[in-house]
């Protein structure tokens, strides 16, 4: 990666200028945000981003960003200068990505947008690094990031952080799966397909009233393969709302799948020292799916054809740490660290 990106900063600039509006443009959000509210060393928005690729795409320091600066953009400045500059250039950087995610040109699909919502932890040096969380939500149908949100660890994840509009249906795993975020999501006009648990999400059969556990969803499902119960969701805690409708659609893992499930709840025991529940060793074969799509146009078969695109997001995030080297944030400073990711 270190190859194209310093060639990308040194030889193709031009058209990352062009991607993101024009030199001027960029000046524009640099002024708009903050970023350059003296201009002395660094004078234009452009030469700003031109110094935070090298520091973060070509994985420079701080003493070699300012070194470059100088042969590349004849720029005299510190490495001090360059860590002031990039640690206060984190909304101007937020700004550019969210232009360059917006601005692709490519073709859209005629149906509803599919928005796959997904997290993953950035960490710097040490075990007492500062960690950041990389909210995402990815486009399967033009195979790209769509959307970025970034925050400290204490920012917990939910569907409506890659900003839902009416009709759109997001798709997450099951730390998405919870009763008051999914109501925002339906508050919204916005669809959800998430995957389920039964002590992660409190479920309630829709014609008794009765919490759904283990034994309730294996007697449904019996010796078929798919099988889809109507449910309402409640809040575990808090304020008492109206009970959400929903459906849960149940799928009889394939052998492999029950036996990779098992094989997660077994570290799940090692490393946190707890006996896993009943419910869930009992469940480790079947998975559960929660959606509020309807079921006359999205059958239980093309639900679960919709969740399996979510490992698109899951391979994205990969390449991000693998191929583009960001696994480990060489910034210990919020501020710094922040643009390295951005």
């Amino acid at each position: 990666m270190q190859i194209d990106s310093r060639d990308l900063c040194l030889r193709n600039f031009k058209c990352v200028e062009k991607r993101l509006g024009g030199r001027d443009a960029i000046d524009g959000a640099a002024r708009a945000t903050g970023a350059l509210k003296r201009r002395r060393e660094i004078r234009h928005g452009s030469d700003l981003l031109r110094l935070a690729m090298h520091y973060g795409a070509a994985h420079s320091s701080l003493r070699r960003s300012a070194d470059w600066a100088e042969g590349a953009l004849g720029i005299e400045i510190s490495n001090v200068a360059v860590l002031g500059r990039l640690r206060g250039a984190g909304d101007f950087l937020a700004e550019l990505v969210s232009r360059a995610l917006s601005s692709d040109g490519l073709p859209r699909w005629k149906g509803p947008e599919i928005r796959l919502v997904d997290g993953s932890m950035f960490c710097g040096p040490g075990a007492e690094g500062f960690q950041h969380r990389l909210h995402a939500a990815y486009d399967p149908m033009r195979g790209r990031f769509s959307r970025f949100e970034l925050t400290d660890k204490h920012v917990g994840e939910k569907l409506t952080r890659a900003d839902l509009e009416a009709g759109v249906i997001a798709v997450g795993d099951r730390n998405f799966a919870r009763t008051a975020a999914l109501r925002e999501v339906v508050e919204k006009e916005a669809f959800f397909v998430v995957r389920a648990g039964v002590h992660t999400t409190r479920m309630l059969d829709s014609k008794t009233g009765e919490r759904i556990g283990a034994a309730r969803i294996l007697e449904a499902l019996g010796d078929k393969d798919i099988v889809e119960l109507k449910v309402r969701l409640i809040e575990a805690k808090g304020e008492k709302k109206a009970p959400l409708a929903a459906r849960l659609i149940v799928q009889r893992a394939s052998k492999g799948a029950a036996r990779r499930e098992q094989r997660r709840i077994k570290r799940s025991r090692v490393k946190h020292g707890a006996e896993p529940l009943d419910d869930t060793l009992a469940l480790a074969g079947v998975r559960l799916i929660l959606t509020n799509l309807p079921g006359r146009t999205w059958r239980p078969q093309r639900v679960l054809q919709l969740y399996r695109l979510r490992w698109q997001i899951e391979l994205a995030f990969k390449m991000l740490k693998s191929v583009f080297d960001m696994r480990h944030v060489p910034a210990n400073d919020p501020g710094l660290a922040r643009s390295w990711i951005l």
